[in-house]
């Protein structure tokens, strides 16, 4: 989630901040078409507020789902 206060990210499960090429996991929709414009990344994800999941805690969704 984007907190728009603080202008940073943060993991929707444990609410760590995500730092600068930190691996996450994220839904994030790509553009229709190839020619459609596109903004950057960071922008994108700040407008759509897209749930993000740090690396640990996806780590732990999947131990939990393959018990």
């Amino acid at each position: 989630m984007f907190n728009s206060k603080e202008k940073t990210f943060h993991c929707n499960n444990c609410g760590k901040l995500i730092l600068t090429d930190e691996l996450v996991w994220t839904k994030w929709r790509f553009p229709a078409k190839s020619g459609s414009s596109q903004l950057k990344a960071r922008k994108e994800l700040e407008f759509e507020n897209a749930p993000i999941i740090c690396e640990t805690c996806s780590k732990k969704i999947i131990k939990m789902s393959f018990q």
